[in-house]
């Protein structure tokens, strides 16, 4: 049993390192002498949670909330949404932010000054678990398109698959994945830098 738990945590592991970004289109030359991102969250139609669309995810949780206890399969819901903008996209901005200070970047949902709007769309998330005694860690995957904002063209995308999250009291999944977010901003701020996009 005890190596079956230590292979079990070489393969998770193994899986949370397993984290890329990928230059899909474009160039990200446009970016120079840039010091002010608008960034805005998308979740996409085809959103898979798990192994899951996330209209069938939602069924169930709430069904499973219900039978727990009836009545709070709408609050499960309510939750489940608000995690998006309690811990997921500020995470996102917060870590994108502390990586990018040195040249003087400020990503911002509100950059009325910005050239150039980076659209982070959820294309996958796995909740992961915490049960005390054995533990999944969260991730998710991304696709990170920058638009000019006054002609709406398209400039560059990118995609991000596998950001992991996880910490120290991690029970609650909107944790967790808020934990992915954080992870992915701060990756994709050093990924801009290591290809000195400014």
């Amino acid at each position: 049993m005890r190596t079956t738990l230590v292979l079990l945590a070489m393969v998770l592991g193994l899986s949370v390192h397993a984290q890329k970004i990928k230059l899909v289109s474009g160039n990200l030359s446009f970016l120079k002498g840039q010091k002010s991102i608008m960034v805005d969250f998308e979740y996409s139609d085809h959103l898979m949670v798990g192994k899951m669309t996330e209209a069938d995810y939602i069924k169930k949780k709430q069904a499973e909330a219900e039978k727990h206890e009836p009545g709070s399969g709408e609050k499960w819901l309510e939750m489940w949404r608000g995690d998006r903008v309690e811990h997921y996209q500020p995470k996102f901005i917060e870590l994108m932010n502390a990586y990018l200070s040195k040249p003087g970047v400020t990503v911002s949902e509100t950059a009325s000054d910005a050239k150039y709007k980076l659209v982070v769309t959820t294309t996958f998330i796995e909740p992961g678990f915490n049960v005390g005694v054995m533990s999944r860690p969260a991730y998710i995957d991304l696709t990170l398109t920058f638009v000019e904002i006054s002609t709406g063209k398209e400039m560059a995308k990118l995609t991000l698959v596998k950001s992991p999250g996880q910490g120290a009291g991690d029970f609650d999944s909107g944790y967790r994945v808020g934990e992915a977010y954080a992870k992915a901003g701060k990756e994709f701020a050093k990924f801009l830098l290591k290809k000195k996009a400014f």
